[in-house]
């Protein structure tokens, strides 16, 4: 009596196996990376966090499109301006290049969100003036910060 369970969970399990390989399951590949450069779809935000976040991530867009890398590969190098050095190295560009386009990509981004209505003229003119006369590590430190309150 005792081994009907085993069997019933034996045939159950090869059961799940047999489902997960005909619905394809064996052949997993990863999404690919979106393109900075390509515009993505109108993204809805509720909220303020929702609104910044999705300037933020024009912004990334914006930068890496302008130094011809992933937003992804972008985002982790803003954690500190030693990544980002090594990642302009990686990129064969100047720490000049990779500032000039962190700061041209967040200005434009806050452009649009102002004019799409996603942030308003007070918050928009905050950053406009972060990208513009912060240093480029309080800058990124200002910036972490925004996307830690988003959770």
């Amino acid at each position: 009596m005792r081994a009907l369970p085993l069997v019933v969970a034996a045939a159950a399990a090869c059961a799940l196996v047999a489902a997960y390989v005909a619905v394809g399951g064996t052949s997993y590949e990863p999404s690919p990376v979106a393109n900075p450069c390509a515009p993505r779809p109108p993204r809805t935000a509720d909220g303020t966090g929702e609104q910044i976040e999705v300037v933020l991530l024009a912004a990334a867009d914006s930068t890496a499109c302008r130094l011809g890398v992933s937003r992804e590969e972008l985002v982790l190098a803003l954690r500190s301006v030693d990544d980002l050095d090594a990642l302009a190295r990686k990129e064969g560009k100047s720490r000049d290049d990779l500032e000039e386009a962190l700061r041209a990509g967040l200005v434009r981004a806050v452009d649009e969100g102002e004019s799409q209505g996603l942030i308003g003229g007070t918050t928009a003119g905050g950053l406009r003036f972060a990208a513009d006369h912060l240093p480029l590590g309080l800058l990124l430190s200002v910036l972490r910060g925004a996307s830690s309150i988003l959770g």
